[in-house]
């Protein structure tokens, strides 16, 4: 069944190629932290855990080398089209790269370059599968000291299942060692031995939703698989691997159940044997997609809900300015609260709570999204933060009452009062809060 995928990725680029020949992304006690978003800093894809590409002194040989080829980067990589690594363990760097060739039969193709001397010597090349390079990683998941190329493909159908293969370079040939079908896939060492494995989610919505994980023992084999995951979901939004609780590894699983609504899958591996934690039920739904991740820095993954400030529980949802409420599993079968930050509807920016103000801080109901914000201690009604939008009139009047300027968006400007001493970089002096990003906003 793997290899019939990862054939029918390849003949869709021979089919392809038929159909066109006529035309040819830490707090401090006591503080509020802000932040502007530049981007996304959540795991959408555990993929993304790449190395950087360490290009050779020689860079300008090794273009001369390749510079005929219309290089290709995978989707998920914005960094570099080109990879240096020993891939065979000699000592002697080879330099991977991806190419494709429109209208060909064979549309991505797999290249091996070995530094000789002062020249780059092309070693071999091989064909790839699919339309679509989804994914490169070079990485050693076979435990014997030397890495491996895994690469993923696809069609571009984000409905269809990809196909992840992985290649061993031994210096002269490339060996694939592993084929799979996939809809996400990650590497970590799961099981704690050592060795990295490859776990695999694959969904066929409405009919099933799997997730396993592979080792390599002399080939790779399977270390476990979990299939009572719900398949009738829309996808799996966003998935991260790695500490869940102090001394234990595990798996996210962010669920879409609908286009808004959504809920979190935690597994964890024992004794080489998967055990659902929290098995996607109204612990962790929430009715927006928030995406899990080590959102307080302590290298723990949080999942995060929707909560609604005390004073709106009589709003329409849609008016209410939600709490975004981050939880730890308590190793059990239950979620103990970790940090909480308010975020923007449009991702311009968030603002987080220290975690002793959970539950104490609220905003007043009177405030109105992308107008006024006004948050206040819920005991006392103090006000410890505001957020106004200008315009360029009112902000000129204004502008010296106090307020910050935190940037533009359209014709408005964004304006912040509050008791925080900030440097110009966004950051309150003396603390470790997280940097400033921005996004959505002009300066």
């Amino acid at each position: 069944m793997i290899m019939l995928i990862i054939q029918s990725l390849r003949r869709i680029g021979l089919r392809r190629y038929a159909a066109n020949v006529p035309a040819l992304w830490r707090l401090g006690a006591g503080i509020l932290a802000l932040s502007l978003l530049s981007g996304c800093t959540f795991i959408s894809d555990p993929v993304s855990r790449m190395k950087s590409p360490r290009l050779s002194e020689d860079k300008a040989t090794l273009m001369t080398a390749i510079n005929s080829l219309k290089l290709i980067r995978p989707i998920n990589d914005d960094d570099s089209s080109i990879r240096t690594e020993d891939l065979s363990g000699d000592g002697i760097p080879e330099t991977l790269v991806f190419y494709e060739t429109p209208g060909e039969a064979v549309v991505i193709h797999g290249l091996i370059l070995e530094k000789q001397g002062d020249s780059w010597i092309k070693k071999l090349t091989f064909d790839g599968a699919g339309t679509v390079l989804e994914s490169v990683e070079i990485r050693d998941v076979t435990g014997d000291g030397k890495p491996e190329i895994i690469a993923g493909y696809s069609r571009g159908d984000e409905g269809l299942q990809k196909g992840l293969v992985v290649y061993s370079y031994s210096g002269t040939s490339l060996e694939e060692k592993l084929t799979l079908s996939y809809t996400k896939y990650m590497i970590d060492d799961l099981n704690g031995d050592g060795i990295d494995d490859i776990t695999v989610v694959s969904l066929k919505r409405n009919e099933s939703s799997t997730l396993t994980t592979y080792q390599y023992n002399g080939g790779f084999k399977e270390l476990d698989r979990l299939e009572n995951l719900d398949p009738y979901i829309n996808n799996y939004y966003n998935i991260v691997v790695g500490k869940v609780a102090k001394g234990k590894e595990g798996i996210v699983l962010d669920a879409a159940v609908n286009s808004h609504s959504a809920y979190s899958y935690m597994i964890v591996m024992e004794n080489n044997r998967f055990r659902v934690v929290l098995s996607g039920d109204d612990r962790t739904f929430k009715d927006s997609r928030i995406s899990s991740g080590d959102i307080d820095g302590d290298g723990i993954i949080e999942i995060g809900l929707m909560e609604r400030p005390s004073g709106w529980e009589n709003f329409e949802a849609d008016s209410v300015p939600w709490f975004y409420s981050y939880y730890k599993w308590d190793g059990k079968e239950g979620l103990v609260f970790a940090f909480q930050q308010y975020r923007d509807p449009s991702d311009r920016f968030t603002l987080n709570f220290p975690p002793s103000w959970h539950g104490k801080v609220t905003v007043d109901t009177k405030s109105v999204q992308n107008q006024y914000l006004k948050f206040v201690l819920s005991g006392t009604g103090e006000t410890v933060a505001e957020i106004s939008f200008f315009s360029s009139e009112e902000w000129d009047r204004v502008k010296d009452e106090g307020w910050e300027l935190w940037g533009r968006d359209a014709d408005k400007i964004i304006g912040y009062r509050g008791k925080l001493e900030q440097n110009a970089d966004g950051i309150k002096k003396g603390t470790n809060t997280a940097p400033v990003e921005r996004k959505g906003i002009n300066e």
